[in-house]
């Protein structure tokens, strides 16, 4: 655990907690660490989260913040109501808990070490931290074969990455709250203390781990920064190269259109071999498994446009450059762009199958028209849970990158870094046709798929 995190607060230059506190002086006895804790927690999360996904709010622990401070409500209140430097999203029944945002009200250049005054306080943060760092080691307990190189070896070009953020995200006016232009996303002031924040954890080695226990992805601070600034990052003074699959969710969405993945005696990949996922399927799962397959044998032994449907897509897929190729069949006019078929393929996994009626599913509804087999198959699974297909191809990437061959890597060369981020594992540069190799090996193994591959180089 890094001692300058356990012993500063980080916080956005632009809020000046000090003329607050003397403009509004609280109505309640307080102590000054406890309104930058509450700061300096949505700062951090906001290095986690998909900000894009949440309209810029992040969930804090409640009952974290009620063991930290009991009286943490009073304290939130005041930081909502006083100078407003803190916004929280609306209670939605369902939802785990409320959201909260920094809302600042001048451009934010860089977060600032704010020294922890309070000794308790010091004390009760550095417990945290041990406690969390310890729940890391727990959770990934089997995953030691990637957590070993989050230590001190890997390094991050701060100034560079910083200059970097500044490029992606300028200065701009900021003149309320972080609302973007466009309605409900987070604009680029939130991006931005996202983007310093994920930098200033790695800086100060602030290192963090976990495995999903639904999908089986494994995050850390390289998965979750900005790709972007993936290039300013070394183990040991060396440069990394990541090796992804092109279009990895669209190729194994393949595997959900053969009998074989919702047979139990399947030798193949199928699944059963993902209990976790079974539940969300709708009830009574034979059924439902069975209807699938129903379908697919129908479709298979027709002739019609469905049939040729299911070939094309599985060539695309297969093609290598899926997202053109695919535009240039739903757009033979150039209209649509690589950029437009990525948001329908993430409509089509990602969405509800009662989404496809709205307005703004234009993309989901071309796919359909396009696919209309395909999309059965995908429909069909979605329908007792719209998030079973995405868990699904998640599940099945992660399998691949994590339990296979990520873990294979590390029993035949040990002492070679690597770092998987979701669909790719990156290494230090020199090894990446040796792990190109096992990702070919380990796909096809494993799916009976052949893959295309991308080599990045960061740096």
């Amino acid at each position: 655990m890094p001692d300058f995190k356990s012993m500063c607060w980080m916080i956005p230059e632009s809020i000046n907690l000090d003329a607050i506190l003397s403009k509004y002086p609280p109505d309640f006895p307080y102590k000054k660490d406890y309104f930058y804790h509450l700061i300096d927690l949505i700062v951090d999360a906001s290095g986690l989260e998909d900000l894009d996904n949440d309209e810029g709010y992040v969930k804090l622990n409640a009952t974290r913040l009620q063991q930290f401070n009991k009286n943490y409500k009073k304290y939130m209140d005041y930081l909502r109501s006083k100078g407003r430097p803190v916004d929280r999203s609306k209670y939605v029944v369902g939802k785990e808990s409320f959201g909260y945002r920094i809302l600042l009200k001048s451009d934010l250049r860089q977060l600032e070490p704010i020294p922890i005054q309070d000794f308790v306080i010091r004390k009760k943060v550095k417990r945290y931290h041990k406690e969390q760092q310890a729940a890391y080691k727990k959770a990934t307990k089997n995953h030691a074969y990637l957590t070993k190189w989050f230590n001190h070896l890997l390094t991050i070009d701060e100034k560079g990455a910083r200059k970097k953020v500044d490029e992606l995200f300028p200065y701009t006016p900021v003149t309320g709250g972080i609302w973007g232009p466009v309605k409900g996303q987070p604009s680029n002031v939130a991006k931005r203390y996202k983007a310093l924040s994920s930098i200033k954890k790695f800086a100060s080695k602030d290192f963090y781990y976990s495995v999903d226990e639904n999908i089986g992805r494994f995050h850390s601070n390289i998965a979750n920064i900005k790709k972007e600034l993936r290039a300013f990052i070394k183990y040991d003074g060396q440069k990394l190269v990541n090796i992804d699959i092109k279009n990895s969710q669209p190729l194994f969405s393949t595997l959900l259109l053969k009998k074989a993945f919702y047979q139990n005696h399947s030798k193949s990949i199928n699944i059963q071999q993902f209990p976790t996922l079974i539940p969300l399927l709708h009830k009574p799962v034979d059924k439902i498994l069975s209807s699938i397959i129903h379908y697919i044998m129908i479709v298979e032994s027709s002739k019609t446009h469905d049939s040729k449907g299911f070939q094309r897509y599985n060539l695309l897929v297969n093609s290598g450059d899926f997202y053109n190729e695919i535009a240039a069949i739903i757009s033979p006019h150039g209209a649509l762009t690589k950029g437009d078929m990525k948001k329908m393929m993430f409509m089509v996994f990602f969405s509800s199958n009662k989404f496809i009626g709205q307005p703004t599913a234009h993309f989901k509804r071309l796919f359909r028209d396009k696919f209309p087999a395909v999309y059965e198959i995908f429909k069909m699974i979605k329908r007792n849970n719209h998030t079973t297909l995405s868990h699904l191809l998640q599940r099945i990437e992660s399998n691949i990158i994590v339990e296979k061959a990520a873990k294979r890597i590390a029993m035949e060369n040990p002492d070679l870094p690597i770092f998987t981020v979701h669909d790719s594992i990156a290494t230090v540069v020199g090894n990446e046709l040796y792990v190109s190799e096992v990702l070919r090996e380990e796909i096809f193994n494993y799916t009976g798929l052949h893959v295309k591959l991308g080599i990045e180089f960061w740096g």
